[in-house]
């Protein structure tokens, strides 16, 4: 009878064992879980830069008659692994000298985990606006070097899904200094700087 006894004890030894083996199993999978959501599912910034500026048409005269036209290319880059990134119209705009030149819309689009779009937005330049800067931009253009340089802001909205549940709404802000040579088609240097809002 005593071994009996020391049978059913064991027996229940071993189950609250077990019980307490796949308890303890459970919470390290719901910890391993979290931890994974909160590091390789959370996004990453996107980030927006310029590729290349290209002067479509340009006339200047000393008359103050101006007449420009911009071609921009967007390289808008998403980092993330797991999470695509769609994104509503954004807006380009070129100051000269804290004075804005020139605006336009970003058209919306979609760019999947780990790639990059690149988006030309075709801008023309306000000749109305920059009226008081024209002798200026005459010395920029006509000058020894012949570059100008322009300030590039860009705002694209739009939402990261992780892995097609999880979404997050981010604006990308991208600011980028920008010279560009008039006399040299193509030819250009930027610096630029950018952040993303969740």
């Amino acid at each position: 009878m005593p071994t009996a006894a020391c049978d059913h004890r064991s027996a229940a030894s071993r189950r609250r064992f077990r019980v307490c083996f796949l308890v303890s199993l459970a919470v390290l999978l719901a910890v391993a879980v979290v931890v994974l959501a909160i590091t390789a599912l959370r996004p990453h910034p996107t980030d927006t830069t310029i590729s290349t500026i290209r002067l479509t048409s340009m006339s200047l005269s000393p008359g103050l008659s101006l007449n420009v036209t911009l071609d921009v290319v967007l390289s808008i880059r998403n980092p993330n692994p797991v999470a695509s990134f769609a994104h509503g119209a954004g807006r380009a705009e070129v100051y000269y000298h804290g004075a804005l030149a020139a605006d336009a819309n970003v058209p919306p689009g979609r760019i999947s985990a780990g790639s990059t779009n690149v988006v030309t937005v075709r801008l023309t330049v306000l000749a109305d606006r920059l009226a008081g800067y024209a002798p200026q931009m005459y010395g920029n253009v006509f000058g020894s070097a012949g570059d100008v340089s322009l300030t590039v802001r860009t705002t694209v909205p739009g939402t990261v899904t992780v892995v097609g549940l999880l979404r997050h709404h981010a604006v990308v802000l991208t600011v980028c200094d920008v010279v560009v040579s008039v006399r040299r088609p193509g030819a250009q240097s930027s610096s630029c700087h950018y952040r993303t809002k969740f």
